[in-house]
């Protein structure tokens, strides 16, 4: 029932953000609770926590109860040296035994307590394979959702400028009737007016193809089409002396740690097999054997019994010595990975950074250039409506404009990916 209505309210919920908007925090919540990779990556680290217990690791004693009863039919030929003899068939016995049997290593050479750690590192693999499958996930819905908002901006630019070819066709055709245009002006304004079109009918493509992108992360309708927001950076720029001090919480650094901590910890238990296992074992015996006939007709015992056992390991055939060199060079090679981890997240880091400053202050140029391009696009579109220049300087001064816009909103895009991208690299995506 409780996912049954669970299911009811995801599905109205998706129904409402599709009727009325979705923010982007929505999107990232709808992808954190929807996404099937996510939930897969839930469940391995459950799973890995799970194992995590001291009685995985045989730190705990082990008790069994153990029970056998077996009936048989025996044909009994019996002589004695008293000279009494015993001959029958079909004789009925049965023995029966039973016990409660408990187990305790004393000594393991301290392999209990390196798998236990090694089970604390496999519980904190699951945990940042996680933390950084959330993050993948939010990453790709920021990217995604801004990639939305950048077309749909440049697609108000585009419709913007195929209005304006609509006006000056307008006044071509005008100033034809009064002889004061030609056919090479009429043409132009025409070709360039298609050519708008067909530009509006791309790109309201891109924009479809960019909200199925979307949806196929938010596991959602692949042709669901909804309001989104305006661009919006992280409020106040990001300081890069913070971020330095937290790089160390990447999910793939810290993965890499526990990669280490595992091989080590896999190295203490190989060691730990050269050396002697000491358990300790009690029990409580109870049997029954009964008999039809023959000497013993019955026999009865029961009581507790208590013993150590020892095991040294003389000879092996070299295995424990050649897996003990393997899981050096394990350790090795776990440490030369993590090394490498950082450099590839360290150099990533600095080109995100530089990328993220860069376009903050392409940004403040843009504001300027789009103010100056809309001016004398503006003040083109006037003289041309006076006739005091040509259908080519408007044109001209209309591909400046677009191409000014264009640039300003994708800086817009490449700030929010950079942004996204350092958050993401020093572990702040998933917080």
């Amino acid at each position: 029932m409780k996912i049954k209505l669970l299911f009811i309210f995801i599905v109205s919920h998706t129904v409402l953000v599709a009727q009325q908007g979705m923010s982007l925090s929505e999107a990232i919540k709808t992808a954190l609770a929807n996404n099937l990779q996510l939930q897969i990556a839930r469940n391995d680290a459950q799973v890995a926590h799970n194992n995590n217990i001291p009685g995985n690791a045989g730190m705990l004693p082990t008790v069994t109860f153990n029970a056998s009863d077996n009936p048989s039919l025996t044909n009994i030929n019996q002589k004695y040296a008293n000279g009494t003899s015993i001959e029958k068939k079909n004789v009925f016995n049965n023995g029966l035994s039973a016990n409660i049997l408990g187990t305790y290593t004393l000594f393991d050479g301290q392999k209990m307590y390196a798998t236990k750690h090694k089970l604390e590192a496999l519980d904190m693999v699951g945990f940042n394979l996680l933390k950084s499958q959330i993050q993948t996930t939010i990453s790709k819905v920021i990217i995604s959702y801004s990639n939305i908002i950048r077309q749909q901006q440049y697609l108000e630019v585009v419709k913007q400028l195929n209005e304006l070819s609509n006006q000056r066709l307008e006044i071509v055709k005008a100033r034809q009737v009064a002889g004061l245009a030609n056919n090479t002006d009429l043409y132009l304004a025409q070709l360039d007016l298609e050519t708008r079109k067909q530009s509006l009918l791309s790109q309201e493509a891109i924009i479809k193809n960019a909200f199925t992108d979307l949806n196929v992360i938010l596991s959602l309708k692949a042709d669901s089409i909804y309001k989104v927001e305006a661009f919006v950076l992280r409020g106040a720029p990001l300081l890069k002396s913070e971020l330095d001090s937290m790089i160390k919480q990447n999910p793939d650094l810290m993965l890499a740690q526990n990669q280490l901590d595992i091989a080590e910890q896999t190295q203490k238990e190989i060691a730990a097999a050269r050396l002697p296992l000491i358990k300790l074992t009690g029990a409580y015996n109870y049997n029954l054997t009964q008999s039809q006939a023959g000497f013993t007709l019955l026999n009865q015992s029961n009581g507790p019994q208590a013993g150590l056992s020892l095991s040294v390991p003389l000879f092996t055939g070299s295995v424990n010595a050649h897996n003990y060199t393997n899981a050096q060079l394990n350790v090795q090679s776990s440490e030369w990975r993590q090394q490498s981890t950082m450099q590839i997240i360290q150099g990533s880091y600095v080109q995100a950074w530089q990328n993220y400053n860069t376009t903050l202050l392409q940004l403040q140029s843009d504001e300027v250039a789009i103010a100056t391009a809309k001016s004398y696009m503006d003040l083109m579109q006037q003289r041309f409506k006076n006739g005091q220049n040509t259908v080519i300087e408007l044109k001209e001064a209309q591909r400046s404009y677009e191409e000014t816009y264009y640039r300003y909103i994708n800086n817009q895009y490449i700030a929010k990916l950079a942004e996204t991208q350092l958050l993401g690299l020093t572990g702040q995506l998933a917080n």
